[in-house]
């Protein structure tokens, strides 16, 4: 007889000899339940009371046995379209406990996934059979552990370490591909892992790295732009300072190549569609380098220039939720990028920061700068308020 295929990292399905019972057919959400608990703990027998209790979770229904036989016997009733041998049943009952049929042979993807990672931390096999290992178990993580199954309770722990797992197995197979310079295949792995964890930071920096590494800057620059707003925009996170860094390292440099002048005023030119009527924001490694200049200018003319560090704070000294992050971040940033003049700088500094530079020979009218932007903040209705650290620096 052919083993029976559970395929559980992603779309949960059974199948044997070609026949497959998949989640999209499912009748029961109950049933399901039930078949995926079974899978998840088959290597034991399961009580009715522990089957009752994921099941109902707390619910009240009058005859608790009697519902768990009834989803036992629709169950069996779909595994028939596994059109198993005769006596040959899948779900076995003994002594108030069920379990997968132990007479039969099995193949479990999650399994055999954790098997393979396992099998590449191995000391007596070269590293080229440890990355063959490696990428055996990447291919086989199409998605988290019963992804469909929401966030029930008894799921999370075993979804997690199998998530935890994967992410161990992606960052090893970019660092190998990327020491030994392998950056087309490592691209390919970086945008295949990013669909299913957009949130690492560590396979962004990758990417970055591996498309300047082929010469593809304005592809790494616009992917650099891209996770600089998730992780500000949509997660509400600070980016990692390996990420803040790569925008010197790998993205703003030269590329070595001897053009024209006219092609360099092409590439010095402001993209028409990433100007704003405000002031000009930039990343803060752009941001570092104006204020090196300003300051070597100002040395020489005796124009002073002016830093302004503002924070968004909470009245009551809670921390900030990240929807309420990126929504005053947000508001913050309109206020600040039309309180200035077109020639003054700002950038993203933090989670809950901006930095500002003005050009000005006056003291008043960084004063004036800064009170304007108060104002405008306060405008927006917002129930937080703005730490603001203004200072001289020439």
């Amino acid at each position: 007889m052919q083993p029976i295929i559970i395929t559980t990292l992603g779309e949960f399905s059974v199948a044997c000899g070609g026949k497959v019972l998949a989640e999209k057919d499912r009748r029961s959400k109950k049933m399901w339940t039930l078949l995926k608990y079974l899978c998840a703990f088959m290597d034991r027998n399961v009580t009715q009371e522990e089957l009752i209790r994921v099941l109902w979770n707390g619910e009240e229904i009058g005859n608790p046995t009697g519902a768990l036989k009834t989803q036992l016997h629709r169950l069996r009733g779909a595994l028939d379209a596994l059109e198993l041998p005769v006596r040959q049943e899948l779900i076995v009952s003994f002594a108030g406990t069920y379990a997968f049929n132990d007479s039969l042979e099995y193949s479990v993807d999650a399994v055999q996934f954790e098997k393979n990672y396992k099998q590449s931390q191995r000391s007596d096999i070269s590293e080229k059979e440890q990355i063959l290992f490696i990428k055996e178990a990447f291919e086989m993580y199409r998605g988290r552990y019963l992804r469909n199954s929401g966030d029930e309770k008894w799921v999370i722990p075993i979804r997690v370490y199998y998530h935890s797992i994967y992410l161990r197995v992606v960052h090893r197979l970019m660092d190998a591909l990327y020491r030994h310079k392998h950056y087309a295949e490592l691209i390919n792995i970086c945008r295949r892992a990013l669909l299913i964890e957009n949130a690492d930071q560590g396979i962004h920096v990758f990417l970055i790295k591996a498309l300047a590494a082929l010469g593809d800057r304005d592809a790494a620059k616009k992917h650099y732009k891209y996770v600089m707003h998730v992780l500000y925009n949509e997660l509400g996170v600070n980016p990692v300072p390996e990420l803040k860094e790569l925008y010197k390292e790998t993205i703003d440099t030269d590329t070595g190549s001897e053009d024209s002048i006219k092609i360099i005023q092409q590439k010095l030119k402001e993209d028409s569609s990433e100007t704003e009527s405000g002031a000009f924001f930039c990343e803060l490694e752009v941001f570092k380098n104006i204020y090196r200049l300003k300051m070597r200018d100002a040395a020489r003319s005796g124009q002073r220039v002016q830093i302004c560090l503002i924070t968004i704070k909470d009245p009551k000294g809670e921390q900030v939720d990240s929807k309420k992050t990126i929504n005053e971040m947000k508001r913050l940033h309109d206020c600040v990028s039309h309180s200035l003049r077109k020639s003054d700088v700002f950038a993203r500094y933090s989670l809950m920061q901006y930095m500002l530079m003005l050009s000005s020979a006056c003291e008043n009218t960084g004063k004036v700068v800064v009170n304007r932007i108060a104002n405008c903040y306060r405008s927006k209705n917002t129930d937080f308020l703005l730490d603001i650290d203004f200072k001289y620096v020439i």
